[in-house]
């Protein structure tokens, strides 16, 4: 039996073992009322340790694509900050913003200084203009949440820390060696929660050492736990959920089993008991709720080609770095080619922020993609 087989007992075609993330090579979005924050500064203790209950679902849109790795660039001009998806999010490397960069960072600095100042960091004695960004976003459902009360139940994007990526990876995607079974964490019904724990570090709220050593800590429930309705009642009726007792008491031996031809045996009896069928059924029906409920992952924060508005900007932008000049300390790029590169050096007015991030039009999926 394959390894999609094995993970997929319910028979309906998606393996979570093969998430694009774990086929694809290792490689601001701030303001959107759709990303859950679980900042310890939203923590309503003395202690500042934000703790919360957070089931990490899959996207029902695009279930191969439950988790985006969102690259992106925070760019400063004269108008303020604009923040983009850039198209290093659907491995596209003919993102203009990553050919200047490269143009800079690969120039010689004795050979041309004007361009490799750009790239350069601040630390080697350049401008760091090149604000790039990776973030890995994920769908969650919050169960329990005393800081914000009126998130629970809701399903949003989350941020999610490396920490906890590690944790959800090493269930989904064990390695060979260990001879564990690969346990579906993420999924709407016999999936698990998650208890969280945000700790900041020392300093005041806001200080620049409280958010750097912010430390995540999660653990999973022991037993499954499936997601609710958004008002917080059982997804299923009681006749369902009796139907998902008796799966999740079978699977149960197979996710604990450490022998490979063990399982194998078990799952083909599991897949051929008619109470998985009966799942199956309910199943599809539960992936069409979460359709209605679920923002759209990739729709939302994903790539899709900038407006002409963003577009223009940003070409913009990018003509007064390979000028040598600093953005936010110049309207044009035209009206400043050849100007001295020193000219503005050491300029540092301050500019209010504003943030525009452009998302993704990313087709809808095949129905055959569907989970479970």
């Amino acid at each position: 039996m394959s390894n999609f087989d094995e993970n997929d007992v319910l028979g309906l075609g998606f393996d979570p073992g093969q998430l694009d993330v774990f086929n694809q090579n290792s490689s601001k979005g701030s303001g959107n009322p759709l990303i859950y924050k679980t900042s310890p500064s939203l923590a309503k203790n003395e202690k500042h340790v934000y703790t919360a209950t957070i089931k990490v679902i899959y996207n029902p849109f695009a279930p191969k694509q439950s988790v985006l790795e969102q690259q992106s660039y925070s760019l400063e001009d004269k108008d303020g900050w604009i923040n983009v998806v850039s198209s290093l999010t659907v491995n596209d490397t003919n993102c203009p913003i990553f050919k200047a960069w490269k143009k800079c960072h690969y120039a010689k600095k004795d050979e041309n200084p004007t361009l490799w100042r750009q790239a350069a960091s601040e630390d080697e004695g350049g401008r760091a203009l090149f604000d790039k960004r990776f973030n890995r976003y994920v769908l969650v459902q919050v169960l329990e949440d005393d800081n914000q009360p009126d998130k629970v139940g809701k399903f949003l994007f989350w941020k999610c820390p490396g920490s906890i990526w590690s944790m959800i990876d090493t269930k989904i995607h064990p390695t060979p060696e260990s001879k564990k079974a690969a346990v579906p964490v993420m999924d709407y019904l016999f999936g698990r929660a998650i208890d969280i724990t945000v700790t900041p570090g020392e300093g005041q709220v806001g200080s620049e050492k409280f958010n750097r050593d912010t430390k995540y800590v999660g653990e999973f429930s022991a037993k499954t736990v499936s997601c609710v309705n958004p008002d917080g009642s059982p997804l299923l009726n009681d006749s369902e959920r009796a139907v998902l007792k008796a799966y999740v008491d079978a699977m149960e031996d197979v996710w604990n089993s450490k022998d490979p031809e063990e399982r194998k045996k078990m799952e083909a009896e599991i897949k051929a008991d008619p109470n998985t069928a009966e799942l199956a059924t309910i199943y599809k029906q539960v992936v069409e709720k979460m359709k209605q409920w679920c923002p759209n992952l990739l729709d939302e924060l994903g790539y899709k080609p900038w407006a002409p508005q963003v577009a223009a900007r940003v070409e913009n932008w990018i003509k007064i770095v390979l000028e040598g000049n600093v953005p936010k300390e110049v309207n044009d790029a035209a009206e400043n080619a050849g100007t001295d590169d020193d000219k503005k050096e050491d300029t540092k007015e301050e500019k209010s922020a504003t943030t525009t991030t452009s998302a993704p039009a990313v087709e809808s999926e095949p129905t055959d993609d569907l989970p479970f």
